[in-house]
């Protein structure tokens, strides 16, 4: 008897949350009816950070009754930060750091999910290199300075206790990745650091190259946590304030596209290339381990908050001059 009572009073309560989550959801659709017929502007850039957001571009961009998403795709995030900051742009797919550094700088955004997390691979054709520490003596090259890929290297260099230079020489002569992984696959260069979805790219050209590091893991190893955010979906205050249930559904919307990209990898690089973000050639194959994910800014608020501790101690101005604060997670 004990154990029935139980089981229905469990069902109760069931019951009661569906209907209230219901309630709710409804309430929500119903106060973003009242604010009109709303069309987003939403930016990413190029490359894998804006591959998580195709999936807004089916059905013409419609995400709801009233709510339609224009997608601008963008070469580099200085283009994306210069429409935020003049009120261009609603909401934008962002480096994390990046987003922490408009934040600081009092451009007035937040951050509502991590939608990408750490992909990148030290590969070398260098039959000597094994591991970071066969790295000594050696020279890797960077695509670019004070972007994701160097932060990363040089945090990890002094990690194993080891000094830029003095040890290990970072070439930044390449900067642009598409080139870097194009002079790898030609044997031009022996040892880089690179994001998908090159690192594929080039393990499918170059039999000889091989992957010595997965940055990921080493960050799990330094860390503790599994691993750390790329890239974050922000959105400006003035378009929150404006707009406070519709801002929602794009979000929500973005979820969709993440777990639809995931899911569809030949289908979303079709709409990756539609887009033009990167060759579907290119992208299909990269997918599965580009780590697209969508956690909401409070629930990888620690991650965000490890990362960017670990980029001030190691360069201040690389998110802005200080730690973001409360404010900035929805």
């Amino acid at each position: 008897m004990k154990n029935k009572m139980r089981f229905v009073c469990v069902l109760l309560l069931m019951f009661s949350m569906t209907g209230m989550l219901f309630a709710q959801a409804s309430y929500e659709q119903r106060k973003a009816a009242e604010e009109g017929a709303v069309t987003v502007r939403l930016a990413v850039m190029q490359g894998p950070t804006g591959f998580s957001s195709v999936g807004l571009s089916r059905d013409g961009g419609v995400v709801s009754d009233n709510v339609t998403v224009e997608l601008s795709v963008y070469p580099s995030p200085n283009e994306v930060i210069a429409r935020l900051a003049s009120g261009e742009l609603d909401m934008a797919a962002l480096p994390t750091n990046t987003a922490a550094n408009l934040y600081n700088k009092g451009i007035a955004v937040k951050a509502a999910a991590v939608v990408g997390e750490g992909m990148l691979k030290v590969l070398s054709s260098d039959i000597a290199i094994q591991s970071v520490s066969d790295l000594v003596g050696k020279t890797l090259a960077v695509p670019g300075a004070n972007g994701t890929p160097d932060q990363m290297a040089r945090m990890l260099i002094r990690a194993a206790g080891l000094a830029v230079d003095k040890d290990i020489v970072l070439d930044y002569s390449v900067a642009a990745p598409a080139q870097l992984a194009q002079m790898v696959i030609g044997g031009k260069v022996a040892t880089a650091i690179l994001p998908e979805p090159f690192v594929t790219m080039i393990l499918k050209q170059n039999p000889n190259v091989r992957v010595v590091a997965d940055v990921q893991s080493l960050w799990s190893e330094m860390m503790g946590s599994e691993n750390y955010p790329m890239s974050v979906l922000v959105v400006s205050d003035a378009f929150r304030t404006k707009y406070p249930y519709a801002w929602r559904q794009v979000v929500d919307a973005y979820k969709d596209s993440v777990a639809w990209v995931n899911a569809s990898p030949a289908e979303a690089g079709a709409a990756i290339e539609a887009a033009g973000i990167m060759k579907a050639a290119m992208a299909v194959p990269a997918i599965p381990s580009c780590a697209l994910v969508f956690r909401s800014a409070q629930d990888a608020k620690g991650d965000m908050q490890t990362y960017f501790k670990t980029l001030f101690d190691f360069s201040p101005n690389s998110i802005g001059g200080k730690l973001p604060d409360e404010a900035f997670y929805l």
